[in-house]
């Protein structure tokens, strides 16, 4: 495991221009996962329950919550299932048991260097008249960032679900998936107030990272009217805050599921200008040209970027989360636990079965099914939080590999390394474009590689991926380089090839260089480049000096 000090968590994060620095003035890429269904549970993700995602404009309607869709539902639902005694208890429990000491360590040993934790405004203000703490819940959020600051592992405040709601979808716990914060004075008041509380009693804690003031405000289209209501939330909680906490990095979110690129037309920090704004970015492709709309701000504003919350393929994470170091940007990925389902489809790098008889639970809230007896849903609800423990969860290695690109990955040889430009970590003279135009600024060729697919006009969102479907093709003097990280053991670099005609590849890694001969109309796996030694960082560089080769994927196997 790289220490905390080599993962860069050393003091209180605040920012220098476009970059975030700890305290030893060494810049920090934030990278880690978000706590998904820890204080906001959503029922896709912890118990295989689907329904409505909660968009208020779908069929221009206001869609009510469901039965076990987020942590307000869950509570009904384990209410009715197991009592009001036992209810009084079970967040309080599950809490604990879902993020524990466990799940802090092993995001540090993999190598990852910040938590996202997501939190439940009512878990810490009661929805009751009057300003009341549940002080049970700050006990525990104090032992959380206690295990991150014992491992090394900087923690984001991120306000998931503020009181009354602020997205206006099912992820804010909100009642009826309109965003009453920003339309009750009241909910606006407890919003602010939530943070000042929090600035108070952790305005000296350098392992917390950051204050992420509210995640996806109002996001539905029908909603945007409320734009100038969530820029006086952002302008008055910063001024609050800042009157009891000036350390603290603020990370603020646009409108519109944080995409709304228009919204940063300001500093949101104007007296101290330590802060940052953060964006989500799902089912992306690693280039670019989809990617500059969103660190456009980060350039006329002079403030850094974050990809707040996000997933996509493990060859375009591995891909593009490298690419945005050379912007100092760093990631969070969507989520680090969830319950695996039917299909298997899980959510999470880690995740946990459902315990046995927990049909009966999702036949009764789905179907409206026989509802179990009081203690059979007691010992059903135990299990469900006993198995979300780290120590019974399963983790998926390769998610992990691919996101740190560390020893054991096939990289696609398309998802090349970019940083620097031309001429530093790539060189094409190709000005005609790819098949899928992917990456066409590079001048690199990209074919359709055998048994890829070819982009038809109707495939919509079907259509073929380009780190799935295309290979470089290189012809003479033209390059490419990948990076890899963490090399444990000898690791025996190879490449999948084939050449159109007689061809030779220069393999360069630091001060080693190798050729490689690929004979026309050959096509194999596995073509052996070098073998790499254990360190912690290799750029290997292949260049075409004879003939032309076509590259498919570059494998470091573990």
């Amino acid at each position: 495991m790289k220490d905390a000090a080599k993962r860069g968590v050393s003091g209180f994060i605040h920012t220098e221009g476009r970059r975030m620095v700890n305290e030893a003035g060494e810049t920090v890429v934030l990278t880690g996962w978000g706590a998904g269904n820890w204080m906001n549970p959503e029922g896709f993700m912890v118990s295989g329950v689907g329904g409505v995602y909660g968009f208020t404009d779908i069929a221009d309607k206001l869609q009510n919550n469901i039965r076990f869709d987020r942590a307000r539902t869950i509570t009904d639902s384990v209410r009715e299932l197991c009592g009001t005694e036992y209810t009084k208890t079970f967040w309080s429990r599950w809490y604990r048991a879902y993020l524990s000491e466990g799940d802090i360590r092993a995001m540090a040993e993999m190598g990852y260097n910040s938590i996202r934790l997501v939190l439940d405004g009512s878990a810490f203000l009661y929805e009751e008249p009057g300003i009341s703490w549940n002080e049970d819940s700050f006990d525990m959020l104090n032992q959380v960032l206690d295990d991150c600051e014992k491992w090394g592992l900087y923690a984001i405040l991120d306000l998931h679900a503020a009181p009354g709601g602020q997205s206006g979808v099912s992820c804010d716990n909100g009642i009826d998936n309109m965003p009453h914060m920003f339309l009750e004075p009241e909910s606006f008041e407890r919003g602010i107030i939530i943070w000042e509380e929090l600035a108070r009693r952790y305005k000296d804690r350098y392992i917390v990272a950051g204050y992420e003031l509210l995640n996806e405000p109002v996001s539905p289209p029908t909603l945007l009217y409320l734009r100038p209501q969530l820029r006086k939330f952002y302008e008055d909680a910063i001024e609050r805050i800042r009157k009891i906490d000036t350390k603290h990095m603020i990370i603020i979110q646009p409108p519109a599921f944080a995409h709304d690129m228009k919204f940063l037309d300001k500093g949101f920090d104007p007296e101290y200008n330590n802060w940052c704004y953060c964006i989500h970015m799902y089912s992306f492709i690693g280039e670019m040209k989809d990617f500059y709309q969103y660190l456009e701000p980060s350039f006329r504003l002079n403030v850094p970027m974050w990809i707040g919350e996000g997933r996509s393929t493990e060859y375009a994470m591995a891909v593009l989360y490298e690419m945005m170091k050379e912007y100092d940007v760093g990631y969070n990925i969507w989520s680090w636990k969830s319950m695996d389902n039917e299909t298997h489809d899980v959510n999470g790098l880690t995740y946990y079965e459902a315990p046995e008889g927990w049909d009966k639970i999702i036949k009764y809230i789905t179907e409206g099914g026989p509802r179990p007896s009081y203690e059979e849903s007691q010992k059903l609800m135990d299990a469900w939080i006993e198995g979300s423990k780290f120590e019974n969860c399963k983790i998926r290695r390769d998610m992990m590999l691919y996101t740190l690109r560390k020893q054991g990955i096939e990289l696609p040889a398309v998802g090349y390394d970019r940083t620097g430009g031309s001429g530093v970590s790539y060189y094409g003279t190709w000005r005609h474009g790819n098949p899928l135009a992917y990456r066409v600024e590079d001048q690199i060729k990209m074919t359709v590689k055998p048994g890829g697919r070819v982009p038809l006009i109707f495939d919509g969102p079907n259509a073929p991926l380009p780190e799935e479907n295309l290979q470089v093709e290189l012809s003479k003097d033209e390059f490419v380089s990948y990076t890899v990280y963490d090399i444990t053991s000898p690791c025996k670099v190879s490449v999948d090839a084939y050449a159109l005609c007689d061809a030779k590849v220069e393999v360069t890694c630091g001060d080693i260089t190798t050729e490689v001969e690929i004979k026309a109309g050959e096509c194999a796996e596995n073509y052996p480049l070098l073998t790499l030694e254990c360190g912690e960082k290799y750029k290997i560089v292949i260049k075409a000096v004879e003939g032309t080769v076509c590259l498919d994927k570059v494998k470091f196997p573990a």
